[in-house]
């Protein structure tokens, strides 16, 4: 099968959404579908094991173009990953919906990964009009694509869609996440030697954090809890992820925390680091804290990418269990009421003084992402759903998705990379 994948960001731009795209091109190339991603330009160079075409993808001017890009590309389907405010300040890029209604007319199958949902009204009653606005497009984009056509990444998601638009909720498909970070295996010495080089003595444990530095996930409720539980026990703080891409202000807030607690020394600003960096320094440290306050964890990359790599997760438990149903507290998740300093501090404290219990968790985070969230596993269920050729279960766990030569080696092949087509 031919899949075109559209996406507005990709590698090595920075993005989330992106970044799950290249991942889900190198898993489909790598099963045996021939792959084209469809992208915006980027002023650098661009080399994986399949062609990577750049177009503008802003606005109606940009519509003609694009169709004509798809058609030249002849794909069987297109697969566009969506995250509204990714393609439009407002959150309803609706030249995207006429693409969509363009392509039924040519009988060319579309489906969407669906990565955000509208505003939460009751979150935000100002912004009510944008939200109805919100609500239209993604029920304009659900009504061009076929049964289990359009995919999201939280079952309640999927029961709110179906709520909304019941005549198309045969339309919906439950696709928790995966691990955007391929596991870039670390011997035991590699390991000791990466605590060493960043200051960590024996006896102290490292916490780490990943993700893009965002407001709403609540970053500063962890530098406080690393302030509260180093008054008992030793602590490393790992905030792993481009901080650049954080708002200047709230960048200089979590400075100012860590600066006040006197932690400057025991903090660790990653950067920006390629995804073989990411998997040796979440391999290097102790425990995770994912302090998103909803507590969604199949929608979070970065809680998958910790549970890819065997660390117990400390993280927030959702209302009623919502969205949690798959996890459980104290066997394969460690969950507290509320993301705040002290409940992330007092289970930090349990998972540190028992390092047998913690790791127990880890392990059986990673056994459980393996049986459900693997790339394999989620593709599968969504292929079979589609109607086409499963993804194989087999397919090497290990694989690095983000570099070609590294795709060659996981397939077993010594195909040279093929550069962007522009």
């Amino acid at each position: 099968m031919r899949t075109l994948l559209l996406s507005k960001s990709f590698p090595p731009r920075s993005c989330g959404v992106g970044d799950y795209a290249c991942r889900l091109a190198e898993t489909l190339e790598a099963t045996g579908h021939e792959v084209v991603v469809l992208t915006e330009p980027f002023a650098g160079r661009r080399e994986f094991a399949f062609p990577v075409r750049e177009i503008p993808l802003s606005g109606w001017s940009d519509l003609r173009p694009v169709l004509a890009a798809i058609e030249d590309a002849a794909p069987d389907r297109v697969q566009l990953e969506f995250a509204g405010y990714a393609w439009n300040r407002w959150g309803t890029p609706w030249w995207l919906n006429g693409l969509l209604f363009a392509l039924c007319r040519r009988n060319i199958q579309a489906n969407i990964g669906l990565h955000e949902t509208a505003i939460r009204m009751r979150q935000h009653p100002l912004q009510i009009p944008v939200a109805l606005l919100q609500w239209l497009h993604t029920g304009l984009l659900l009504a061009a694509v076929p049964q289990g056509g359009m995919a999201v990444n939280m079952p309640s998601r999927v029961t709110l869609l179906g709520r909304v638009f019941p005549w198309w909720r045969a339309r919906l498909l439950y696709r928790p996440n995966s691990s955007n970070i391929p596991m870039a295996p670390l011997a035991p010495a590699e390991r000791s030697a990466l605590r060493r080089e960043r200051g960590v003595r024996s006896g102290e444990t490292v916490v780490a954090t990943f993700g893009m530095f965002h407001r709403a996930k609540n970053y500063e409720a962890v530098i406080e809890a690393a302030k509260i539980l180093r008054r008992t026990h030793p602590v490393k703080l790992w905030m792993l992820g481009d901080s650049a891409m954080a708002a200047p202000e709230y960048r200089a807030q979590l400075e100012t925390l860590v600066r006040d607690a006197a932690m400057e020394r025991d903090v660790w600003w990653s950067g920006r680091l390629e995804a073989k960096g990411i998997s040796q320094a979440l391999q290097a440290a102790d425990i995770f804290v994912l302090p998103q306050p909803d507590g969604h964890l199949t929608r979070s990359g970065a809680f998958m990418a910790a549970a890819a790599h065997a660390l117990p997760v400390v993280a927030v438990r959702a209302p009623a269990g919502r969205d949690q149903r798959e996890f459980t507290h104290g066997e394969n998740v460690w969950l507290v009421a509320q993301s705040a300093p002290e409940p992330f501090a007092a289970a930090l404290r349990a998972l540190a003084e028992d390092p047998t219990v913690a790791a127990l968790i880890g392990r059986n985070l990673q056994r459980l992402y393996r049986a459900k969230f693997d790339w394999p596993r989620v593709l599968g269920t969504v292929e079979a759903r589609d109607g086409s050729a499963q993804i194989q279960e087999s397919m090497h766990p290990g694989m690095c998705l983000t570099a070609a030569q590294e795709h060659a080696a996981a397939a077993g092949a010594s195909a040279p990379a093929r550069s962007v087509v522009k």
